[in-house]
């Protein structure tokens, strides 16, 4: 059977947005595969090359994948310019053609948003807690003050992540989100469906697979130390 390297959700003209799989890549070990993060443990030339494979495959420059560094938090940053370095942050808006927004994950929900009208993507890093500090909202907030988008336009992927059965908590105190844990576990997916359905973002697309169960992807609570698999949000070069 061919291990694919991507899992492509979305395509036009103007955008592709998919996910990656732990397949096609060099790294070795506990990080075995395409890992995607350089900040997990894995041989720095490895990740490069991952990297390289990644942008091959999507049939751009390395240079044009656009990372993060990830901080577990509800910030939002506006990528204007390729050459720019983006502050830590956990999502990230551009409207750059040629440009491809990447967001590492290993359980945590990547979140991908696509307006097809206006050529605008973002990519989100929802985590606990991403989620308990809705970024998803900051992201529509930003999307909709700096490039004019609409909630009802958008589309919406939210890739594999650890699904409440696997999401174990215990007593950690989720404020107003305590209402999407239940014995001790906390349903992530639940509480973003609520929060597109609030922000009338209807058009959204779970991934129904666990990361946790799921020996194609990477998964931290599964394996403890292990590689990042990312979601991608590319704004294609439009023809002349």
């Amino acid at each position: 059977m061919k291990r694919e390297i991507l899992d492509v959700v979305f395509e036009s003209e103007r955008l592709k947005l998919g996910f990656t799989t732990r397949f096609g890549g060099v790294s070795e070990g506990a990080h075995e595969g395409l890992n995607l993060a350089g900040h997990v443990g894995d041989l720095p030339a490895n990740v490069a090359k991952n990297r390289e494979i990644l942008a091959a495959t999507l049939g751009i420059a390395p240079f044009n994948l656009k990372f993060m560094r990830q901080i577990h938090s509800n910030r939002v940053e506006i990528l204007r310019d390729l050459e720019d370095e983006l502050p830590p942050c956990d999502g990230v808006i551009t409207a750059l053609r040629g440009v491809t927004l990447c967001v590492l994950v290993a359980d945590c929900s990547p979140v991908l948003i696509a307006d097809e009208r206006r050529g605008v993507v973002a990519a989100v890093h929802a985590g606990r807690a991403g989620v308990t500090g809705k970024i998803c909202t900051n992201a529509l907030s930003l999307m909709k003050s700096e490039f004019g988008c609409e909630a009802s336009d958008l589309r919406v992927f939210v890739g594999a992540n650890i699904k409440a059965r696997n999401y174990e908590v215990g007593e950690l105190d989720l404020g107003e989100f305590n209402r999407y844990k239940k014995e001790g576990k906390f349903d992530m997916e639940a509480a973003l469906r609520d929060e597109f359905t609030a922000l009338g973002m209807g058009r959204a697309e779970f991934d129904p697979r666990c990361t946790f169960e799921t020996q194609e992807l990477f998964s931290y609570r599964r394996e403890g130390i292990t590689g990042r698999f990312c979601g991608f949000a590319m704004n294609k070069i439009l023809p002349r």
